[in-house]
């Protein structure tokens, strides 16, 4: 399958997730009096439900109402589920939630600050261990996994290093594929299914110790530069009162919980801090150097 029939077959799916997560209103999700927490993928959906539950429990205590957690096909689906007022909390990556801000009025009020590197998250180009591509120009001619068009450091930051390593992704690579999550990529890679592709390091760091990736299988050939993480947001027309009931949720959760919950927080996760937009910003910029429509 060449380059163009792959982007389009990723157009296509992406145009059915949204239509399918466009139908039914606004007020028809209001009325199920609930709070609606948006996932964005991961693995595949039952693992990301059992990852979830947790945190769905403690949000069920804390505000003491009912929590339905919603699991997206790809990223894309959860800015248009916010869009929709089918969801009214997400964690998202960071591009897609530039992306929310836009269409979906999304408002950012806290971002995860990791004991080693803050707010800020690194992604990975990896090749196989075998591979004898050992510097991004050698990626000239072959073929490379992104995560999610959506995705920030599994498309946004490493379509951005190889165009200032002097590469047209469009034109040098023989092919892209969008496989719609960081531990695809890297099963693609260690399966010699592709030459090499982007992944974002704690989600490579997860992987590793659960097993799911064999480091010894895979080899780190570029790191990017740190980048915002990605923020919780609520709908901008969130009842006030809820809002300000979920961040006492978030920014007094009990120890105990956070413990709970090292599967959605990560291992390093220390504590919450306060989200400004204009963190972001950089992000924006780098979307604009790349001509990424936003």
């Amino acid at each position: 399958m060449g380059r163009k029939s792959v982007l389009l077959m990723v157009v296509l799916l992406l145009a059915g997730s949204l239509f399918m997560v466009g139908c039914g209103s606004e007020e028809e999700a209001e009325d199920r009096g609930v709070l609606r927490l948006g996932a964005v993928p991961g693995e595949e959906e039952q693992k990301r439900r059992d990852q979830y539950q947790n945190f769905v429990e403690y949000l069920e205590r804390a505000l003491d109402m009912d929590v339905e957690l919603y699991v997206a096909s790809d990223y894309t689906a959860t800015v248009e589920a916010m869009r929709a007022g089918r969801i009214d909390l997400v964690w998202y990556g960071p591009l897609s939630y530039i992306l929310a801000v836009d269409v979906a009025e999304a408002e950012a009020f806290a971002l995860s600050y990791d004991s080693e590197m803050g707010v800020f998250y690194e992604s990975y180009i990896i090749v196989h261990e075998d591979s004898e591509i050992y510097e991004l120009s050698d990626l000239v001619g072959k073929t490379f996994a992104f995560v999610d068009p959506a995705s920030t450091g599994g498309h946004l930051i490493p379509r951005l290093q190889l165009v200032e390593a002097g590469l047209d992704p469009d034109e040098d690579l023989e092919a892209m594929a969008f496989v719609g999550g960081h531990d695809a990529v890297a099963a693609a890679v260690e399966n010699k299914n592709i030459d090499a592709g982007s992944i974002v390091r704690h989600m490579y760091e997860r992987g590793v110790e659960a097993g799911r990736i064999n480091e010894d299988e895979i080899r780190i050939i570029a790191t990017s530069d740190p980048f915002p993480g990605g923020p919780l947001a609520y709908r901008k027309s969130l009842d006030e009162d809820l809002k300000e009931a979920i961040r006492d949720a978030i920014f007094n959760m009990p120890e105990e919980d956070v413990a709970a919950n090292v599967e959605v927080f990560g291992e390093r996760h220390l504590r919450f801090e306060e989200a400004d937009d204009s963190l972001f910003n950089s992000l924006r910029e780098a979307s604009k150097l790349i001509d990424l429509d936003l």
